[in-house]
């Protein structure tokens, strides 16, 4: 069952944050490893910066909700991190986890909270028609780090 994360979950959360990170790809961030900031990451999204939806044993979403670097008066929700184990591909969970954060924000857009949803594609996630829940693609993404 697909819900948001509470205080209960952080230890589940970092642990996922770890694997996730570990099929990165990203040679720099193999050898980081980092749970005092990914409490504080944890903790700012459940007390209201943001959102955490998980399946427990299964995979998260998560986003925060920041200012444009346009204007400090028009919010985004940004999409952080989205991961499923490899044993639930290929099945719904993913789907689910997305649907979840669509929908919070939408939420926050009827609210007015936000004005944008801003998703991101990892260059090993599946291929997603975001166009059909809304999106257009903008940008990419391009990473140097040392190898």
């Amino acid at each position: 069952m697909i819900r948001k994360a509470n205080k209960f979950d952080k230890t589940e959360v970092i642990d996922m944050m770890r694997l996730f990170k570990q099929e990165s790809e990203i040679p720099l961030f193999q050898n980081m490893d980092n749970p005092e900031w990914w409490g504080k990451i944890f903790d700012s999204l459940i007390a209201g910066r943001g959102v955490i939806f998980i399946e427990e044993g299964k995979g998260l979403i998560m986003g925060m909700s920041i200012p444009s670097i346009w204007c400090d008066k028009t919010w985004v929700l940004h999409e952080l991190a989205w991961y499923v184990k490899p044993e639930f591909r290929k099945a719904t969970v993913g789907y689910r986890l997305f649907k979840a954060f669509l929908d919070h924000g939408n939420i926050l857009k009827e609210d007015g909270r936000v004005q944008q949803i801003v998703m991101g594609k990892a260059h090993n996630s599946p291929t997603i028609k975001y166009e059909r829940y809304g999106f257009r693609k903008m940008e990419e993404t391009w990473i140097s780090s040392p190898q």
